[in-house]
């Protein structure tokens, strides 16, 4: 089946969770720094890709407990306004979401 995307031009400061039952792929302009909140709509098996759009300046994403990287290590994006950002996404069972490695600077 072909997946919804989820597009949203000013997702500012806060908490900003993804319902991953309607959505597959997010692309979100960051208008101010935002904490990717953990959904309660994921089911085991689900992928997409989040697309953040650095609207104004580079912007930050924190995670939320459910969401785990590569090592631990977080989640760093470009620093620089109007950067493109890719980041995959993989839920691997309920209340556990791998992020991938991010794919920074588009341009």
């Amino acid at each position: 089946t072909v997946g919804k995307v989820h597009t949203d031009t000013n997702q500012g400061a806060g908490t900003h969770t993804p319902d991953l039952y309607t959505y597959n792929s997010f692309v979100w302009t960051l208008t101010g720094n935002i904490t990717l909140g953990n959904p309660s709509t994921e089911i085991t098996g689900m992928s997409g890709v989040f697309v953040f759009i650095h609207s104004g300046a580079g912007r930050t994403v924190s995670l939320s407990s459910q969401y785990r990287t590569v090592g631990g290590a977080g989640l760093t994006l470009s620093g620089a306004a109007g950067a493109v950002d890719l980041v995959p996404y993989f839920v691997r069972a309920g209340g556990i979401i791998n992020l991938g490695t991010p794919q920074l600077a588009f341009s």
